[in-house]
């Protein structure tokens, strides 16, 4: 009976109704015909095209997510063959990078595409497959809970060598075990979604061939309000957590830095070449604390409006209001939003950190020529600093082999090279 009347609920003409008369009593008829009169007359065909969204906001957001896919998947692909290109590039703290590099990448090439899959469709498009609905859920999860560890171990990283210099460095195989934890623990905030999500089959032998079953790749918890509870849960683990660790590393280093500048440069040099160290010094910390404040915004605002839409919609008691096209379009927004922070990494921790930005000009084949016409000991200048990095198994140079009289300076360097 449940098949039938979903026939007649999506097949509003009263025809094909009259030729199963014989199968229902009147009251069952009544029902199906007053019932289908409240249903919309383009719900069919949302379902035989299996479309959620209307024209023309579902060919907007398609162009919108290919638009942050492409980037995103540019941008850290990039990030990643800079580091493995070189030797010299290879060190500890760069692995710290080509993770979020990793984590980025799975954003644009998984997490966008099936997010984008499910708010565009009616119904689960992939079939009658039970662990790749499974799958879809903690791959989505993990690669979001990966990239936004991963920029809080780059900020913890950077504390650490900024405000305690005299510790002993990261080592290869410190940085590789820090990496596996954070896969584990990633996997384990993001296992919820894989052990409570599951696919409802229905199969509708009265559609013919048009629509012979439709499959719903659903979150079924075992408490009620579960769902909330988890996005209350990723709400205080995947943000909140990151965004205050994040930012009081930051504003730590930045405070650590413009009190080491305080104590100014002793040097036996003129006042003239002094003043010019410290106007570089000056536009190098002005740099640096714009590179801590965008990360710390950027991650905030990026990841807001996902995280508020989630728990709003989690809570609210009736959630049929949050499945209409215009709420279904938001949502979307707030995700292209979060999914942003993929494409921006990429610029944050690649273009404003002078190796890696090296790298994207060679990569890219990026050279000013005028700049070196005329000017052969820059460019001996240059090839020596090169040939001396390379001998470096680490660009980020230990800050005890600085003198101690130019400590701010090399805090500055250490941070824009790590």
């Amino acid at each position: 009976m449940f098949s039938y009347i979903f026939v007649h609920l999506f097949k509003s003409g009263k025809d094909k109704m009259e030729n199963e008369l014989h199968r229902i009593d009147n009251h069952t008829l009544n029902d199906v015909l007053n019932r289908s009169n409240e249903v919309d007359p383009k719900l069919y065909d949302r379902y035989l095209l299996n479309k959620a969204i209307d024209e023309p906001a579902y060919t907007i957001l398609i162009m919108m997510y290919s638009f942050l896919i492409i980037l995103g998947t540019l941008g850290n692909l990039l990030v990643i063959v800079a580091v493995f290109r070189k030797p010299a590039m290879r060190s500890p703290r760069n692995l710290f990078i080509v993770n979020l590099a990793v984590a980025d990448l799975l954003l644009c090439t998984v997490t966008m595409p099936l997010t984008l899959m499910e708010i565009l469709t009616k119904y689960f498009p992939l079939g009658n497959n039970p662990f790749v609905c499974k799958t879809i859920g903690i791959l989505q999860a993990t690669s979001t809970y990966v990239s936004t560890i991963s920029i809080t171990a780059i900020a913890l990283d950077r504390y650490q060598v900024i405000v305690y210099p005299t510790r002993e460095n990261l080592q290869l195989f410190g940085a590789a075990l820090i990496l596996l934890i954070i896969w584990l623990i990633a996997v384990m905030l993001a296992m919820p979604l894989f052990i409570y999500r599951h696919l409802l089959h229905h199969d509708l032998p009265g559609m013919d061939e048009a629509i012979p079953s439709l499959d719903f790749c659903i979150e079924n918890w075992p408490i009620e309000h579960g769902r909330a509870y988890y996005s209350i849960f990723s709400l205080i683990f995947q943000y909140t957590l990151p965004i205050i660790i994040v930012s009081a590393a930051y504003y730590r280093i930045s405070y650590k830095l413009r009190y080491r500048f305080q104590a100014g440069f002793v040097s036996a040099e003129d006042n003239l070449q002094k003043n010019r160290r410290q106007e570089l010094r000056g536009r190098r910390l002005q740099r640096t604390n714009l590179l801590l404040s965008s990360i710390a915004i950027i991650f905030c605002i990026s990841w807001l409006p996902l995280n508020l839409f989630n728990l709003i919609a989690d809570l609210s008691p009736d959630s049929n209001k949050f499945s209409s096209q215009p709420m279904k379009v938001c949502y979307a927004i707030c995700h292209m939003m979060g999914m942003s922070s993929a494409c921006s990494n990429p610029i944050l921790y690649g273009c404003l950190n002078e190796n890696f930005w090296k790298e994207f000009k060679d990569i890219l084949c990026i050279e000013k020529d005028g700049d070196d016409v005329g000017r052969p000991s820059q460019r001996n200048s240059v090839r020596k600093k090169c040939q001396n990095s390379l001998l470096k198994p680490d660009l980020m140079t230990d800050a005890t082999n600085y003198p101690q009289c130019n400590t701010g300076s090399t805090d500055l360097t250490v941070l824009t090279k790590c």
